[in-house]
């Protein structure tokens, strides 16, 4: 994209000999213009998730129901038969005219027993399945139906616990999963949180309305009104009877299990129990927003996890990453971007965009790299979060640490435009999947305050290829400001057995000599220059002068 923007450019200076040639950018120009480090390992393979969604639904079950073979089978049986037929007839070997060998008799045999058998024995039947409900991943799509989660090694054991606790409690629950064809149903998704160094579980229950919805009959017989409440406690009172099970499963020989099982039951074997439970309703078709209301029902109302030398709270909606271990790994490489570029750490200023609930910002502060905290944020629930999270970890001054709920987009022009006039400012970005968006670009792109801009990217192969291109192409008039220019990029695998990883990508503002070596200046702006020299002061106006007058004669 970086490559287009000078073509473009390179195209209208052709066709505009008043406007300057812009020179392909060095840095850009080289056979590898982003030199790619090693990917940092995470410090788990196995059994890292804090985090884990299922969905319920039904899972398809051997059937012994007996049911006619299908048409495509039957011709498929009789193609078989026809084929051993012909190579029995083939293996009739004729020596002198009529004799047949005793070798080819005893083929000749064989093959009519075989046939005989095919036509005797009856076609086997196919197998049947029987739709039962539970939760767990939907491998194959919907029809496929819901796999357990237990064959699969990112899971750690308490989630799959909680899916045998789940399962027990679907396959005899008076309300059926949801249906997302007929939009009927009422149970949809689980979602499990979990901390291993707290010992705390949060568990949130996504159902559909009781009565009603997008496809409820209308003669009401899938109203459940009657029978929720007296489910959804039941439900509670399975989830917390107990500890949370560890159930048997296989992993390679390179993991220690026992020592993943023991770090789960803690030092005493006391186990991990759940200690917050929410529900939450939804009538909509896809899935409900991070701020979409939820309903408290049992235990704490948050989760609290340790990371680095902070301590955080999570709410239901709040976004935390899901390898804990992992995420210390990349706040480290965060944490070396900028002390890189902090000479003077207490007066620097940190603009945390997508902070979330403060994980990074708040690192950086505990660190001592930064003196200053502004997060933006487009969760509620996570700026809530990230306001107590900054008083948990000991800063209470508004003037030290400012967390603003809102798009990005609409709230960091104006939290940009507040920042101290004084200060040095390094930005780190943590954007979803989607990036950032363009006006977010603008803002920071325009601020040239910014020295530095650290981008931590889940998506680095579409949204963060895109947004480095916006950040380092040649000012325009919508995207103005000096450009930056990619100077590291890290990559570190925060999601091991998958093909994904995160990106630690560093951006350093171009600087004035560097940008006017390439960009110069303009015959228009050499124009504006020597206009703005030679031209003579305005004439006064009568009043003006009358106003002069009467000024002297008071004097």
């Amino acid at each position: 994209m970086i490559c287009t923007q000078h073509r473009t450019l390179e195209r209208e200076a052709k066709r505009d000999k008043n406007r300057p040639l812009i020179k392909l950018y060095d840095w850009v120009a080289q056979p590898r213009a982003i030199e790619m480090e090693q990917v940092v390992p995470s410090p788990l393979m196995y059994e890292y998730r804090n985090k884990c969604e299922f969905t319920v639904g039904y899972r398809l079950v051997d059937d012994s129901v007996k049911e006619e073979m299908k048409e495509e089978e039957v011709k498929k049986e009789e193609v078989q038969i026809t084929e051993v037929k012909k190579e029995a007839e083939e293996d009739w070997v004729m020596v002198d005219g009529n004799v047949k060998t005793e070798e080819a008799s005893d083929s000749a045999k064989d093959a009519s027993s075989e046939i005989k058998d095919k036509e005797t024995t009856p076609p086997a039947q196919p197998k049947a399945f029987q739709k039962v409900p539970a939760v767990g991943f939907l491998a194959q799509g919907w029809a496929g139906g819901v796999y357990s989660p237990h064959t699969l090694q990112n899971m750690p054991n308490w989630s799959c616990g909680l899916a045998d606790i789940f399962n027990n409690f679907i396959s005899s629950s008076k309300v059926p999963p949801y249906d997302t064809k007929l939009h009927r149903g009422m149970w949809r998704t689980i979602t499990l949180r979990c901390s291993l160094r707290t010992k705390e579980c949060m568990v949130i229950v996504l159902h559909a309305p009781a009565k009603g919805g997008a496809g409820a009959k209308e003669d009401g017989s899938d109203d459940y009104t009657s029978v929720f409440e007296d489910e959804k406690q039941r439900l509670v009172n399975m989830l917390t009877k107990n500890v949370i099970p560890t159930p048997t499963r296989f992993f390679p020989e390179n993991h220690d299990y026992e020592k993943m099982k023991k770090q789960s039951n803690g030092e005493g074997g006391e186990g991990i129990r759940v200690t917050s439970i929410y529900f939450q309703k939804f009538d909509g078709l896809s899935n409900p927003k991070p701020e979409h209301p939820v309903q408290h029902v049992y235990g704490k109302d948050c989760l609290e996890e340790k990371l680095g030398k902070c301590t955080f709270q999570i709410s239901p909606g709040a976004f935390f990453q899901v390898n804990t271990e992992g995420a210390e790994i990349l706040y480290n490489i965060v944490l070396d971007r900028i002390r890189e570029v902090t000479d003077k750490p207490q007066q620097t200023l940190l603009l945390d965009v997508c902070c979330g609930t403060g994980t990074i910002g708040l690192t950086m502060l505990k660190e001592g790299v930064v003196g200053k905290l502004v997060g933006v944020d487009i969760s509620k629930p996570a700026i809530q979060d990230a306001k107590i999270n900054a008083t948990k970890n000991g800063y209470t001054d508004e003037a030290t640490t400012k967390f603003i709920a809102g798009p990005a987009e609409k709230e960091l022009p104006s939290a940009t435009h507040e920042l101290p006039k004084d200060v040095p400012i390094v930005a780190v970005v943590d954007p979803a999947r989607d990036g950032l968006h363009g006006n977010v670009i603008k803002t920071l792109k325009a601020n040239e305050k910014i020295q530095r801009l650290v981008y931590v990217s889940c998506n680095p192969t579409a949204t963060l290829t895109r947004d480095a291109g916006m950040l380092c192409s040649p000012p325009t008039k919508k995207y103005p400001g000096r450009p930056f220019k990619i100077t590291k990029s890290q990559p570190v695998d925060m999601f091991p057995l998958t093909n994904h990883c995160e990106m630690v990508m560093t951006f350093d503002r171009m600087s004035k000599e560097e940008f006017d070596m390439y960009h110069g200046v303009s015959k228009h702006e050499k124009a504006d220059e020597k206009n703005a020299v030679d031209v003579k002061p305005a004439t006064k106006s009568k009043e003006e002068e009358h106003k002069e007058e009467v000024k002297k004669e008071v004097n």
